[in-house]
């Protein structure tokens, strides 16, 4: 197990129901216990599956409009011009990214009801909000690295929700969060 001394940013305590380590958010005080490794590896990767589904739902129903002419003019155009066409499927993409996004920085994903988690400010435990929740899906889709990051933390039993050093993913399902005492590792 553990000890106080290599938990960084830890408060000493641990959570009564995981026995993962406390930590409390700099301005408000409030406890927080970090999402474990894994389920918020699955948890991102679902948030993932949904996008790309529904990116390339939208995408094939554009081909279809297209191939079949159904937009007038703007058919033509497509099917004409490749790059134009690439640039349609292009926004599709981003904009799929960004509306997630804003629902994740807001509502919260379908990966975060998943996996119990919530990603959130590490000084004062809020969201994000819309709209910086819209750009950094944005700014996830020029990082697929992301995904080795998100693996290799959690092998390495971390939770890094992002490259932004400002958020984390919390566990909403630790004893913290419903309501319990955080407890001394002696006592826990």
């Amino acid at each position: 197990m553990a000890t106080p001394e290599n938990w960084s940013g830890g408060t000493g305590l641990i959570d009564p129901a995981n026995g993962r380590p406390v930590r409390r958010h700099t301005a408000s005080g409030a406890w927080y216990v970090r999402m474990a490794g894994w389920p918020h590896f699955w948890g991102r990767c679902l948030d993932a599956l949904v996008v790309i589904l529904v990116a390339c739902t939208l995408m094939a129903v554009l081909n279809a409009l297209v191939r079949n002419l159904a937009l007038g003019p703007l058919s033509l155009a497509l099917f004409s011009n490749d790059g134009l066409f690439v640039a349609a499927l292009t926004a599709i993409w981003f904009l799929v990214l960004f509306a997630y996004g804003m629902v994740m920085g807001t509502a919260g994903s379908l990966g975060d009801a998943a996996a119990g988690m919530r990603s959130v400010r590490i000084v004062d435990g809020t969201t994000s909000g819309a709209w910086l929740g819209g750009w950094r899906a944005v700014c996830w889709s020029f990082a697929p690295v992301y995904l080795l990051v998100a693996f290799a933390s959690a092998l390495g039993g971390g939770s890094g929700d992002t490259f932004d050093e400002k958020f984390t993913a919390i566990d909403l399902r630790s004893g913290v969060a419903q309501g319990a005492e955080p407890v001394s590792p002696a006592t826990g």
